[in-house]
């Protein structure tokens, strides 16, 4: 969602989130944590292709008692 304000970008989400059937999956590939973080189940980092990490987000956040933004920056120093 490049080039998009912060409210389309809202918008956006809660229109996908409001329209897939229970049991359904949605992928988002994105270095924006923070829009996306209050939709997330399941967290998956990547580095050059590789998969670095992969966690539910609640677990992700208990263990590193912050942000799943804030993790991701620490992971790659952003």
């Amino acid at each position: 969602m490049v080039g998009v304000d912060p409210a389309t970008r809202d918008y956006i989400l809660d229109t996908i989130l409001s329209n897939f059937s229970d049991g359904a999956s949605v992928i988002i590939s994105t270095h924006l944590i923070s829009d996306i973080e209050r939709i997330l189940d399941e967290v998956i980092f990547m580095n050059d292709g590789e998969i670095v990490l992969t966690s539910s987000a609640d677990e992700l956040r208990n263990s590193e008692k912050s942000s799943i933004d804030e993790v991701f920056r620490r992971y790659f120093k952003c």
